[in-house]
């Protein structure tokens, strides 16, 4: 049965954490703190690793994960390699878009995964990418490597974000009947949930036993750039904007950071701590809190726009509702200072009024 082969593979993927903890750190493929990393110790590097050995290990367990998947494999491998070296050396930002340039490539030519249409957007039929769906389909996976690379700053998020993407997206392949996508995406989720655990916050694990990396993001990236696109693909398949929903928290993030960093005339891509999470947590919530709330928002709007796609509602109503949800996030992130400066103001008053509640006492 394949929920025994799928119990196997989680916890194959457990053990396999366990193991290349122990090899990262004595190769050097540890993250330590310092700048803008706020981490306590050296933490393996291993995400990347542990979810290609664990999808591997899906593949010998559950024959169908493979067979359709050369090219998918291909493509994580490179990006696997890429990643590592990344993580141990630091490679230019060059060598990186080579990278995935080359998994794109795997992707759009080899697997012949490509967004052909973009659905009823606008209210006024469709919109097909005749000559257009090889470029547009390198571009959507660049934003989403980089997408998940953005919101990998708090234990289990990325993580979290990318395995309740996954859930949605294997929920529909059931829907549509799509069975091998059903059984890779069922493997993915078990090999993801894994990782899971030992990246995320518990109440008896106060911080990450092991980091994505720059593998394991560019690779999370990969799969969900992929499986979006294979089970939205058919007409009888799921809405192109559903999947949009799937992944709205990573791509609103994105997408605020991005406008407001032009908006200051910096560059897209500098560093900075002006995430959601990052936000959360400066207005006072503890990071496994902030954590958890992101959650919930991506889980509430994934669910809104599976529940919508499955009343049917009109395509175009889904895209322009996104549109007005990163209209009014990146219009909230300008007063996120005040809100921020409210919040810590409030906490001290409360903190104020405990401690003379308790001299009183």
């Amino acid at each position: 049965m394949i929920w025994l082969d799928l119990a196997a593979v989680f916890v194959a993927t457990l053990l396999l954490l366990r193991l290349l903890s122990r090899v990262a750190v004595r190769a050097g493929l540890v993250d330590y703190p310092g700048r803008r990393k706020r981490h306590r110790g050296a933490i393996p590097l291993i995400g990347g690793p542990a979810i290609f050995a664990g999808l591997c290990i899906g593949a010998l367990l559950i024959p169908n994960t493979l067979k359709p998947y050369p090219a998918l494999f291909a493509g994580l491998t490179v990006l696997l390699i890429a990643g590592i070296l990344d993580d141990l050396r630091d490679l230019t930002p060059k060598q990186k878009f080579l990278a995935q340039i080359i998994a794109a490539a795997c992707m759009v030519w080899w697997g012949g995964t490509t967004v052909d249409s973009l659905g009823n957007l606008l209210g006024f039929g469709e919109i097909g990418l005749p000559y257009l769906a090889i470029p547009f389909t390198i571009v959507a996976l660049l934003g989403l490597i980089n997408a998940i690379n953005m919101s990998d700053g708090a234990d289990g998020l990325a993580a979290g974000l990318s395995l309740i993407a996954f859930f949605f997206l294997a929920l529909s392949a059931v829907v549509i009947g799509r069975v091998y996508s059903v059984e890779m995406l069922a493997t993915i989720v078990a090999v993801v949930a894994a990782f899971w655990i030992v990246n995320m916050r518990f109440p008896w694990q106060s911080h990450a036993k092991a980091f994505l990396g720059d593998s394991g993001s560019m690779m999370l990236g990969l799969l969900l750039t992929w499986f979006s696109i294979e089970v939205a693909r058919w007409r009888s398949g799921l809405d192109p904007i559903a999947a949009v929903w799937f992944l709205a928290v990573p791509l609103l993030d994105m997408g605020v950071v991005i406008l407001r960093r032009l908006g200051k005339g910096k560059s897209p891509f500098s560093a900075g701590r002006d995430h959601f999470h990052h936000v959360l947590i400066a207005a006072g919530l503890p990071p496994g809190s902030a954590v958890l709330l992101i959650y919930a928002v991506a889980l509430a709007l994934g669910a809104l726009g599976f529940f919508a796609w499955r009343a049917g509602v009109s395509e175009y109503w889904m895209f322009y509702g996104f549109l007005a949800l990163l209209g009014a996030c990146y219009a909230l992130s300008w007063r996120w200072v005040r809100v921020i400066r409210f919040s810590r103001r409030r906490r001290r008053h409360l903190q104020t009024r405990v401690a003379a509640k308790a001299a009183a006492v």
